[in-house]
């Protein structure tokens, strides 16, 4: 990936934002492919991956500073009292 980004986006060409160094810029354009933040199921306390996929924290700084990861959960714990298909379940429910 790092490999296919840097030819896209190389560090050589002219680009206006350039005075915190020469990866500023590239860094900024290779995080707008990728993306800053991602939703990822979670089931049965394990991410719900499939087989081939995988969770990547890139840096396209040469020099970074360091920097902070920001996990926030939603949802609620599973009431291992009740199945998902039990009565009182909302997915349960049937309509005629």
């Amino acid at each position: 990936m790092e490999m296919m980004l840097n030819k896209i986006v190389p560090e050589g060409l002219p680009y206006r934002h350039s005075c915190e160094g020469p990866d500023d810029m590239p860094a900024h354009v290779k995080a707008c492919f990728l993306g800053s933040s991602l939703t990822i199921p979670i089931t049965d306390g394990k991410l719900s991956l499939g087989t081939w996929q995988g969770v990547w924290l890139c840096e396209h700084r040469d020099h970074a500073g360091s920097r902070k990861l920001v996990i926030t959960l939603s949802g609620c714990p599973r009431d291992s009292a009740r199945s998902p298909l039990s009565p009182v379940s909302p997915i349960a429910s049937t309509s005629s």
